[in-house]
Parts: C-alpha cells; structure tokens; sequence
C-alpha cells in the first residue's frame, strides 16, 4: 500500500513519519489474512463442489452396476427360453413352454426396468428398443414352432426350429451385446472424468493449502514482531522522563489494537481450517484407490499441519485473552489449585512421579493463576517423560520476606542455557516438533500472567538432567489495577 505521493501530503504527514509506517503496516497484517482466509474459504467451497460430483459419480457407478446386473439377467431369462424351448422339442413336455413364457415374461420386465432407467438417454433407449424388437421376434418364433408342434407333431417343429429359429437369436445377442457395451464406455468415460477432477482437487488442495498456510505464518509472525516491539517500546517509555506519556499512551493503545485484532483473526480462522482438514480426510477416504502413494502422503501432511495451525492459533487466541482479561484477585491456596491443574495438565496418563509440597497463599486471579499452573505441569510431564517410570516432578514453596517462591523441578531432558533467552517468547522452542509436540506459547503465556500479577519467571536447566522453573509473587496483599493488559 503506498502512502507516499500527494495523498500523504494531503494529509500533512511525512511517509517515513511513525504514523505512515505503522498504517501501512497494518495494512499489510490485514491484507495477508484477508487473503489466507479467501483462499481457506475458497478452498472449502471447491472441495464442497468436488463431493458432490464424487457423490453423482457414485451415483452412476451404482446405476450401471444395477444395468450391468439386469442385462445379465436378461441373458439369463433368454438362456432359459431357449433351453426350455429345445426341451419342449425334444420331449414334449407342455410343462417346458409354461417355463419358457415364465421366463419370457420376467424380461419383459426388466426391458420396462431399463426403458425408465434410460427416460433421458435417447441413444441407450434406442438400444434397449431394439433388444426388446429382436426378443419379441424370437418369442413369436418360438411360438409358432410351438403351434406346429402342437398341429403337426415334434419332428415338423423341429424342421421348422432349425429353419427359422438360428437366424432369429443373432439379432437378439447383437442387441444386448450393444446395451452392455454402451453401458461400459458411459461407465470408463465417468471414471475418467473422476479421476481427472480428483487429482486437479488433490493439487489444489495440497498448493492452494500450503500458500494459504505460508501466508498465514508470515503475518502471524509480522504481527507477533510488531506485538514485542510495541511491548518493549512500551517499557522504554515508562522509565523516561513525563514528557514522553503522551507517545506511551498512542503506543498502548496500538498495543490493544493489535491484540483485539489477533483475537478476531483467531477467532475467524478455525472453522476454514477444520474444513481443509475435514475434506483431506475425505479425499483420503473417497478416493483412496485412486491416490498415489505421493498424493496420500501430501493429504497426510495438509491433515497434520492444519491441525496444528488450529492448535497455533487457539494457543494466540488464549495468549490474546491473558493480556485483555481483568485481573480478579482472591486469596488462594496454591496447593490445592496446583493439585488441581496436575490432573488437567495430563498427570493421570504419564508415568511420572509427582510431590506437591506445601506452597503458601497469594492473593492472584484464580482463573489466570489455574492457566499457569496447568502450563508448568504439562511442560514438566512432557519433558520428563523419556525417563518413563525414573520420571520424577517436585513442587515446593516457600515464603522469603515480602515474596512467595514456588519451584517446579523435574528430570527430563532439561535444555541449553545458553538458549535461556527465547525461552519464554512466543514460538520460540528449544526441541523439535519431531521430539516434542507443542505450540512454544505455552511459557510466553505463563510470564505474561505472572507479569501481570507484578510477578516474574526464571529458569535454570542442564542439558539431559532436568530442570527447574521459579515463580516470584507478591507475598503481601498488593492489587493491581486490570487495565486488561500486560504490565
């Protein structure tokens, strides 16, 4: 988006000026999730329109199976007439030619079953019509050998069979031959067309998906930046001098901006993700005879990756909801609400040992302060469990003058201090998501509670042997105002 030019100066304003910068910055966060969130939804339209063919190519799959089964049975009831016909012949037994009219008559239905199935095929019908033609003219056949039989006995009928009768059945097989094959180029037809539109369903899917995604990390990203600068501008701001509250009190408010405005995209952004994921499996399962091993494994990975983009963004969500929500504090007892959490953080499923000592109270928001404790938790018995049963997790606490010290100590896998930094920052992960699932906004939400309730987070950790969380609070009773952001 341009600012420069005549506009810009329009306006008074210079287009290196703050200002500009930071609108066209915003411009650029919302036009790359508008964008995403067009190609999602189109996306999910088009898998919508690509059901319903596979729905009517299965529909016609259905229906030339069932004609395939009637011509069959046609082929049948004419088999039956001329055995019985050949039997009348031979022994005449008047019971043969009840059973060849029987059969004759069972046809006949099947014939109308086609005709209706046929209504808007004129070319199939017209097959059908003259199958229905030469069958009649056989039957009449067999029926007139029948009355000679009956007139001037079985050896004149059969002269007159093998003078009439040959010629008459090529005609009937011809026809039938014609609606079967008719029946099979309609049905390879069909399954090429599916096939055709299966696989430019499986391309769209898998790069319009994995644009959409790439646009949707790079302004998650931006805006994740934009969020840390604004928060440590903020900070700076702070500690100089009262002339510079005015440019503090801008800043915060496009802090909130930014917020409410993550909020609202992580909002909009899950239900096209759970699409993208629900019509890859659909893929997977419809066409699953007609994908190749490299088309299974990209579904495979659209499936996984957008689970775990909706994962990203309920994690940025609930980021969003810790720096807004107001702050309603009570006294609590830190032991019981961290006992609480283990079974919420997973403790009942792990194979790890937990002591819970006794932690004294604080007065914190419970809500915020249950969200923190079930984060430590679960990272401990996430990163304890390659120790299986050895795995071991201690919480203690203590109270140190006008402080209330807890820590949350395990050992698992532990980490590098000189990563230490990035610890705690948004989508900062010290293992891979091979090694270990997870978002890394788990410990950026718990210092920004901590923060807020004028507290802070430190941690110590040695590489294969485990380690240690501490978590500083207020030990005195000191409310802080709920301005709905991080302090």
């Amino acid at each position: 988006m341009d600012f420069g030019g005549s506009s810009v100066k329009s306006l008074g304003l210079d287009e290196n000026s703050p200002a500009v910068v930071e609108l066209d910055r915003r411009w650029r966060f919302r036009w790359a999730f508008g964008v995403s969130f067009a190609l999602l939804i189109a996306i999910a339209a088009y898998g919508v329109v690509q059901n319903q063919r596979a729905a009517a190519s299965r529909a016609l799959l259905a229906q030339t199976l069932a004609i395939q089964g009637v011509v069959l049975d046609l082929a049948h009831r004419g088999s039956l007439m001329e055995l019985h016909q050949r039997g009348f012949l031979l022994t005449g037994d008047m019971q043969a030619l009840r059973l060849r009219d029987q059969a004759a008559v069972a046809a006949r239905a099947q014939v109308d079953r086609l005709l209706r199935w046929f209504a808007g095929q004129p070319v199939q019908a017209r097959q059908v019509r003259a199958f229905e033609a030469a069958f009649e003219q056989r039957h009449e056949r067999m029926r007139v050998v029948s009355a000679i039989a009956l007139q001037h006995g079985l050896a004149a009928a059969r002269a007159a069979f093998a003078l009439r009768g040959q010629g008459s059945l090529e005609p009937v097989t011809d026809a039938l031959d014609a609606v079967s094959v008719g029946q099979e180029r309609l049905l390879r037809a069909g399954s090429a067309r599916a096939d055709v539109e299966q696989k430019r369903f499986g391309w769209v899917l898998v790069y319009g998906t994995a644009f959409a995604m790439l646009l949707l990390a790079l302004a998650a990203f931006s805006l994740l930046a934009q969020l840390g600068r604004n928060r440590r501008l903020a900070k700076q701001l702070i500690r100089a001098n009262q002339a510079q509250a005015e440019k503090s009190a801008e800043l915060e408010r496009s802090n909130r901006e930014l917020e409410a405005f993550s909020y609202t995209v992580s909002h909009d952004l899950r239900a096209p993700l759970r699409h993208v994921d629900g019509y890859a499996r659909m893929l997977q399962e419809d066409a699953e005879d007609q994908l190749t091993p490299d088309m299974r494994r990209y579904l495979d990975m659209i499936s996984r990756s957008s689970r775990h983009m909706g994962m990203l963004i309920d994690d940025l969500l609930a980021f969003s909801r810790v720096g807004r929500k107001p702050l309603e504090r009570i006294s609590l007892d830190m032991g019981e609400l961290a006992r609480r959490a283990l079974h919420e953080a997973g403790a009942d499923h792990a194979q790890a040992t937990v002591d819970i000592g006794e932690l004294p109270a604080v007065d914190a928001d419970p809500v915020l302060m249950r969200q923190a404790w079930v984060n430590l938790l679960s990272n401990a018995i996430k990163y304890s469990a390659p120790r299986g049963a050895d795995a071991r997790i201690e919480v203690s606490g203590e109270r140190d003058g006008d402080i209330v010290r807890y820590a949350i100590r395990d050992n698992g896998v532990g980490f590098d201090m000189r990563y230490a930094d990035k610890l705690f920052g948004v989508f900062h992960r010290l293992h891979t998501q091979e090694e270990f699932e997870g978002t890394g906004v788990g410990l950026a939400i718990v210092r920004q509670i901590l923060e807020r309730h004028g507290g802070s987070i430190q941690a110590d950790a040695r590489l294969g042997e485990g380690a240690t969380f501490t978590v500083e609070l207020p030990a005195a009773q000191q409310r802080i105002q709920a301005t709905g952001s991080t302090p």
